[in-house]
């Protein structure tokens, strides 16, 4: 949750630990978007962090309102312990876009649009 929140301006909405003290269901708001997120869990394989061994095949993308809110973003997840996964670049299809994975080995997408529609 530390992460999301210096990371992402990540607001918890709800957060409530098991027994065991790790996080059976969380909610977080970024960009008004919710995400909904638990703690990994090595009883259920299904609540495994990916690992470079076993990326998962999504990724979260987060819609920004400016270009340079993608370089800022992007260099703010870096510094907080993200890895770099494709610096800010302006695509040809009319997105400013960059990528990192996050401490937990999830993929994040961050983009805006750099012209009109």
């Amino acid at each position: 949750m530390a992460f999301y929140r210096a990371a992402f301006d990540a607001v918890e909405r709800r957060c409530l630990a098991g027994r065991d003290g790790i996080v059976v269901h969380a909610e977080i708001m970024i960009n008004r978007g919710l995400i909904v997120l638990s703690d990994a869990r090595a009883a259920c394989s299904a609540t495994a962090a990916p690992t470079p061994e076993c990326a998962t095949p999504v990724s979260l993308r987060l819609m920004l309102s400016g270009p340079a809110q993608v370089d800022a973003w992007y260099a703010r997840a870096v510094s907080n312990g993200a890895a770099p996964d494709m610096a800010p670049t302006s695509a040809y299809w009319g997105l400013r876009f960059a990528a990192v994975r996050d401490p937990f080995g999830h993929r994040w997408i961050l983009q805006a649009r750099t012209e009109a529609e």
